[in-house]
Order: C-alpha cells, then sequence, then structure tokens
C-alpha cells in the first residue's frame, strides 16, 4: 500500500472523528443522531479504500439502489446503505432530543420570569458561606462565567476586585456597609487592635484624580491592592464609575452598565499585555446598593457584557469572570442570569 493512500485513509478517518466530535456537542441536540451520517461515511470509504489497496485481490459484491457493484465500490456501497438504514431508525431519538432541550430551554426561561416578577415574603439573608461557581462558555472552553457567594472580605485568590464607585471616585467610610468600605478598610493598613493607620488604596485613588472633580459614568480608575495583596491575594482593584450622585438626592445607577463591563475588561486587558498575570474578575452587582436598581435587571445586564466581552476577543488572557451574590435574592437573580447564557450541557467547577 503507497504512502499516498495511507494518508487519505489517515484523512479520511480523521475527519470521521472530527465529524463525530462535533455532532455529539450538546448544542447539536436533536440532530446528534442524523449528524453521526457522515462519519459513518467517512469511516466506510476509509475502510473500503485500505482493503481494496492492501489486498488488491480481495472481491466483494452487492447491490444498491438496484445497480449491481463489486469491488471497492460495493464494499462502500454495503456501509452506505445500512447507514441510511441506520439514519431511518434514529429520527425518533433525535425528536425527542429535540423535544427535552425546547422543555430546558423553556424551563429556563419560567424560572427566568418568575424571579423577575416575583415578590419577596422576607428580607434578604446574607449568605454565611462563601462559594464559587464556575463555567464554561458554549463553545468556549478558554472562558467562564461564574459567580461568588457571601460577602467579598471572604473572597481568596482572585486577581481583580472591582469596586463600583460613584463617578466623584470617593471612597465610602469604612464603618459603611458597601463593597467600597469593605475594599477601603482590609486595603489599607492596620494596627494590632485593626484601627486603620494608613488609608493605602483611598489615597492612591485620591492622587489619581488629583486635578478632576469626577470622571464618566462608567470610566474606571486603577489602583494597587494595598494590604488585600497578602492577606486575599489580590493584584489589582478596578475602581468603576457604576452610580451617579445628586445632592440631596443620593444616588442611582448609571444608565450603560455593559459599558461599565467593557472598560473593566478592556483595562483589565491592557496591564495584561503590559505584563501582568490577571486571570480572574470578581465583580458585584454593580449599583445595587445606593443605586436603587432593579438586581434581575443588573445581573442580566452584566452577565450578557462579559459574554459579550469574551465573544468579540476570545483570545483575552482574562479567563474567568465571577459575579458576586452578597444575599440569597442575589444568589438567586444572579443563577438565572447565567441560566440565559450557559449551556446546561457543559461542565462547571465550584469550590
Amino acid at each position: 500500500m503507497s504512502w499516498p493512500l495511507i494518508g487519505v485513509t489517515a484523512a479520511l478517518i480523521g475527519g470521521g472523528v472530527v465529524l463525530q466530535i462535533w455532532s455529539s456537542g450538546s448544542a447539536r441536540g436533536g440532530r446528534q443522531h442524523a449528524l453521526q451520517l457522515p462519519s459513518v461515511l467517512l469511516y466506510s470509504l476509509a475502510g473500503a479504500l485500505f482493503l481494496f489497496s492492501a489486498f488488491p485481490d480481495s472481491f466483494s459484491e452487492g447491490r444498491a439502489l438496484g445497480f449491481g457493484l463489486g469491488g471497492a465500490a460495493g464494499f462502500a456501497a454495503f456501509f452506505m446503505v445500512a447507514s441510511f438504514a441506520w439514519l431511518s431508525r434514529t429520527q425518533s431519538r433525535d425528536r425527542l432530543a429535540a423535544e427535552l432541550k425546547a422543555a430546558v430551554q423553556e424551563n429556563s426561561r419560567l424560572r427566568r420570569q418568575l424571579t423577575a416578577t416575583a415578590t419577596p415574603t422576607q428580607a434578604a439573608v446574607p449568605l454565611t458561606r462563601t462559594t464559587r461557581y464556575e463555567f464554561s462558555l458554549p463553545g468556549d472552553r478558554r472562558h467562564h462565567l461564574g459567580m461568588i457567594t457571601g460577602n467579598l472580605a471572604n473572597v481568596l485568590g482572585t486577581d481583580v476586585w472591582v469596586n463600583p464607585e460613584n463617578t466623584r471616585m470617593e471612597m465610602s467610610r469604612v464603618t459603611e456597609h458597601t463593597i467600597s468600605a469593605t475594599i477601603r478598610y482590609h486595603g489599607g493598613r492596620r494596627d494590632a487592635a485593626g484601627h486603620m493607620v494608613h488609608d493605602t488604596i483611598a489615597l492612591e485613588l485620591a492622587e489619581l484624580m488629583k486635578g478632576q472633580a469626577q470622571v464618566a459614568a462608567g470610566q474606571v480608575l486603577v489602583t494597587g491592592a494595598g494590604e488585600l495583596a497578602e492577606s486575599h491575594q489580590v493584584r489589582r482593584i478596578v475602581h468603576v464609575a457604576a452610580v451617579e450622585g445628586e445632592p440631596a438626592s443620593g444616588f442611582r445607577q448609571v444608565m450603560d452598565l455593559g459599558r461599565c463591563v467593557r472598560n473593566i475588561l478592556t483595562e483589565v486587558e491592557r496591564l495584561n499585555t503590559g505584563g501582568e498575570e490577571l486571570r480572574s474578575v470578581v465583580l458585584p452587582l454593580l449599583g445595587t446598593g445606593d443605586g436603587n436598581s432593579d438586581l434581575s435587571r443588573t445581573a442580566e445586564a452584566l452577565a450578557e457584557a462579559v459574554v459579550g466581552y469574551f465573544r468579540a476577543h476570545p483570545d483575552s488572557a482574562v479567563r474567568t469572570v465571577c459575579l458576586l451574590a452578597y444575599t440569597d435574592v442575589q444568589a438567586t437573580v444572579c443563577r438565572a442570569a447565567l441560566d440565559m447564557h450557559l449551556d446546561s450541557g457543559q461542565p462547571g467547577r465550584s469550590g
């Protein structure tokens, strides 16, 4: 058997394997069995080519579609006819798979609708356990979208923390119950009694703001992590202008949350290009504290923006973005938002 024929045979088998793996993907649900047919045909052609090239004196004979066939053609025809017969029996399986896929999608839609319209009967309960969930994006094993539950102060090993800040970039007082206050306190240097003796992150942010009263909605500024680098393995804090304030009226969430997310990830990517290795980001529900915003809409907008960024930047060095869910209600809306963009057949990671 000549080397060119061996190469053609290997190519046919390799093509069949690739097609079989592709057709087995969950995205092809409802057509998986039917899409196996091209693989079977490639295997049969490869087998016929190999047998009748390695053993030229061999002989096979058969009939297909009223025609008599012999030699390699007869051998291949036998497999093709058998394949079509097999295909006719797969239609019911594909129909059931399609119905199951449609039912799963409808269930997810109804769950999202229920989450969006339900009125909580009791106050949100803070989650005491910090758990991380990460899921591969459909068709993209490189990037993950996920959720981290619990208090940000208990999150370890995430490279970038996002701080939802106001357009004046004025951090909250350390006694306030906000993400900004948590980052400010834990990032500052403290004495043995726990009192802050150096306001590390707030001072660096103020230095970046020197000469300007405020920034545009959605703009980001990056500082170091202060003491969080050692205590929580955080490398960078990305401050994003996620709320706007008015005198005597409080704060409101900015209109374009997608712009906030794109600016955050673009800045992290710029730092990676500069030599840093920032692979993971924890993203709070921007502007849902004093921002008086809708939790479900916010979670959906953030998840959609993250997925859109990864789709537009398939080579992004950022591997994982996790939404932060501090309460049980936030965890519910975050999971509903993830379900909108995640394939249930994709494996996830948790810890």
